[in-house]
Order: structure tokens, then sequence, then C-alpha cells
């Protein structure tokens, strides 16, 4: 464990070094995972997606990605080290094609349980897979099919601000576990014990949904605890730059979110950039 930190600060010059990669495939090779990292690379995802006969359960780590992306086609740049940049190839027979796009939320609940369980902080979920601490983002969550036919094989990457400074974040409305702990006094755990418990936690949660031929039932339950938008007020960009202004009131078990429009209509969202809004007085919306 790294030296306690005094509440509300951060080291001007940590040290950051690399994955130890040993270190974590001795707590995850038991539940099917192998990890590996490169120094550099440009995206862990499509590294992994184009790999000829990737195995299921391979984990890319890098310490730095230059075309990192998102959702949306966003991209992000971050200090070498100073994230948990991962990406982790998933094969699954078992489950329909209509199922699949369950996969993303699951990916979501797997993290931010897996970083409560390190960190002892209370990491929410924004739909459909962004992490947040306090409504800042914390983890970006991007997943592609990487393979159809024969077998589905997805690649579900993320990307865990591990310890940026405040004039390191990519965006004002970010966060990162070294800033989130400092404010409690506690301890910023190794990004080792994060990862390992993340990926512990994720073969947990895919044994159940692959098992269950990708019931919505293994973990929407535990989803919708943890989510921070259900009873939000949002703002949705929908495709053909429409948007969609309402209250979140449920997600479906198809993994859709439901929202009630003002005018009382209930719609259900596949796909969307969500925003958390607040009313004003003066019938205008700020974001959250």
């Amino acid at each position: 464990m790294l030296g306690r930190m005094k509440q509300g600060t951060v080291p001007r010059h940590r040290q950051r070094t690399p994955l130890d990669v040993e270190a974590v495939n001795g707590r995850v090779r038991p539940v099917g995972f192998t990890v590996e990292a490169v120094g550099q690379t440009g995206s862990t995802n499509t590294d992994l997606a184009h790999r000829a006969g990737c195995a299921d359960g391979t984990v890319l780590c890098a310490e730095e990605q230059v075309a990192g992306r998102g959702r949306m086609g966003r991209t992000w740049t971050a200090p070498a080290s100073s994230q948990l940049i991962a990406s982790i190839s998933l094969s699954c027979p078992d489950v329909p094609p209509e199922r699949l796009g369950l996969v993303p939320l699951l990916a979501g609940l797997s993290i931010a349980k897996g970083i409560n369980d390190a960190t002892g902080l209370h990491a929410e979920l924004k739909w459909p897979n962004d992490v947040l601490i306090g409504g800042r983002k914390l983890v970006g969550v991007l997943v592609e099919a990487a393979e159809v036919a024969p077998t589905p094989r997805l690649v579900v990457g993320f990307g865990v601000n591990y310890d940026l400074q405040r004039d390191e974040l990519p965006v004002p409305h970010a966060t990162s576990l070294a800033l989130e702990v400092a404010q409690l006094g506690r301890e910023l755990p190794r990004r080792e014990e994060v990862l390992s418990r993340i990926l512990v936690q994720l073969a947990e949660d895919l044994q159940r949904f692959r098992t269950l031929g990708g019931a919505p039932m293994t973990f929407m339950t535990r989803y919708k605890k943890l989510s921070a938008t259900l009873g939000q007020e949002v703002k949705v960009m929908l495709p053909g730059d429409t948007q969609l202004l309402g209250t979140a009131t449920d997600i479906s078990d198809s993994g859709e979110l439901v929202v009630r429009s003002e005018d009382g209509q209930v719609r259900s969202v596949a796909a969307g950039d969500v925003i958390h809004v607040r009313p004003q007085e003066d019938g205008t919306y700020s974001v959250i």
C-alpha cells in the first residue's frame, strides 16, 4: 500500500511505476483471466479486436494510450501510468445476440463494485456504463463487438483515472481515485489491487450472466441500486441531432433507459448521450 496522504492533498510529484502484471495474474488466473501489458499503444480495444485467435479472458493493459477513444467517438489522453487502462476479450457462446447489449451495463457494474471494494468509496453508474463519484466521471467504458460469428466475441475496454491531479484531468467534471480518497483521508490502493478487484468481480458477474443465457435478473437489481441516473432529470442527445428531456424512471430488462418526458409520454432509449440536468426557476436547465 502507498503511504497515507493528508486529507485533501495529492503529491505533486507522485512516482508512477509500471503495473506489476505477475502480481495481478496471481489473483485473477484462478477466475479465468490472463493479464499482459504494454508500455504504449494506440488503443487496447483495437489491439484485442484485431488479434486473431484471441483467447477468452485475455486482458491487455497499457501504461499509455495515444489513440484512446470512448463512446460517441470521443478521444482522451493522460500521462503514462496515471490511469488504469485495460481491455478484456470475452467470448459469449451461450448468450443470445439480443442479450449482448446488456454487457456494457454489466461491465460498468462490475467495475464500480470492484472500485468500491478496493477503496471504500461510493462509485455510481451513469447510464449506460460510465462510473461516477459525486457526479464526477471516474471511469469510461467502451464495449465493442470484435467477432459476430461463429461465436460472438466482445472487447470490454475501460480507463480508470487513478492518480491524476486536478490540473491533469481531461475535463473539469472528471475526478480520480487519488483525489477522492484524499478527501476522505484514506490510503490510495495500488493499481494492482484495483485491477484485481475489478476482474474478480467481473468474473463472478459474467459467470452468472453466461450460465443463465444472458438473463438480466443476474445483475439488473444491483445495477439499479448503484444508478446515479434513475430519478434524475436528464437530457438525452439522440441520433439525428434531436434530444429528449424528462425524468429517468427505469431501466428495462433489455438495458434501455426509460424516460418520462415533460408531456407525460414514456419513451425507451436504446442509445444516446445522457446528461444529468437540474431544472432552474426560469424554466431552463443546468448541467449537474
